[in-house]
């Protein structure tokens, strides 16, 4: 993984003289830094702006992929004419047209148990949230005091990961952040391969920006494509990083800018 700005000449290039971009754009510390809480993750209007430009460019079709539900992503992007990616990919919105991964019953159970008995084990935990997004849940501790976090994470691993390794579900683990999803075969990398055949042009540049594990597959899923990680990870399967959320607007604002010359 490079640094973007040492290969800026020949990335900017391709991205110039491509046809067709897809711009698949992660939500939470990447379009925004990370917040304290879910909650307080708002997009800045100077984002939204650009983001609205972008979606007005003949030759750019920009996605915002999160592991939020795709209604709540969707009102606090507040660009129409974007595509949206909900919960790890199994949600999905278009202008007009609403799709989701079929997602058993049984799964949907499962999750609903667990997330009651994850919430009655963290409940004496301060600063620990348990946040119910319907096909998975989360279990954020941003804000749990530095030394209950080893607490915190043993509770986790002895009570809930057993009943997790003998569900239908799986475990993906993010920056302060413990995500219990369905075991299926479909995660953020699905959803933009999809999406590319979606765009039904012959040629599609995709680019794909994230800045978490949960972004891994991602990370390798487009062929012949771009990929960015905000911040510097060992081991990431990104070509590039840039340093942070700051950096990576300055990259959207160029490409709404001198993509539309």
């Amino acid at each position: 993984m490079e640094q973007l700005r040492s290969q800026w000449p020949q990335v900017a290039a391709e991205i110039v003289s491509s046809s067709h971009t897809l711009l698949l754009l992660d939500y939470d510390g990447t379009l925004m830094r990370i917040a304290p809480t879910p909650g307080q993750a708002t997009l800045p209007g100077s984002t939204r702006s650009v983001l609205r430009a972008l979606s007005h460019h003949p030759r750019i079709t920009v996605a915002v992929i999160s592991e939020r539900p795709i209604n709540e992503l969707r009102r606090r992007v507040g660009v129409r004419n974007l595509i949206y990616i909900g919960n790890h990919g199994w949600e999905m919105w278009q202008v007009g047209r609403q799709t989701k991964v079929i997602v058993p019953r049984s799964f949907q159970e499962t999750v609903a148990h667990i997330r009651s008995q994850l919430a009655s084990v963290v409940a004496d935990i301060p600063g620990v949230l348990v946040e119910d997004k319907g096909l998975s849940v989360s279990l954020h501790y941003r804000l749990v005091p530095t030394e209950l976090e080893r607490h915190l994470i043993g509770r986790f691993a002895c009570e809930i990961l057993p009943l997790v390794r003998s569900s239908e579900l799986t475990v993906l683990y993010g920056r302060k952040v413990i995500e219990l999803c369905p075991r299926l075969n479909w995660i953020k990398g699905h959803a933009a391969l999809w999406l590319m055949k979606e765009i039904h042009r012959r040629s599609v540049l995709p680019i794909y920006i994230g800045d978490d594990h949960a972004d891994g597959g991602a990370f390798g899923a487009p062929p012949d494509g771009i990929t960015i990680r905000v911040g510097a990870h060992v081991g990431s399967k990104a070509h590039y990083y840039v340093r942070d959320v700051k950096d990576m607007i300055a990259f959207l604002r160029w490409m709404a800018t001198t993509c539309s010359t």
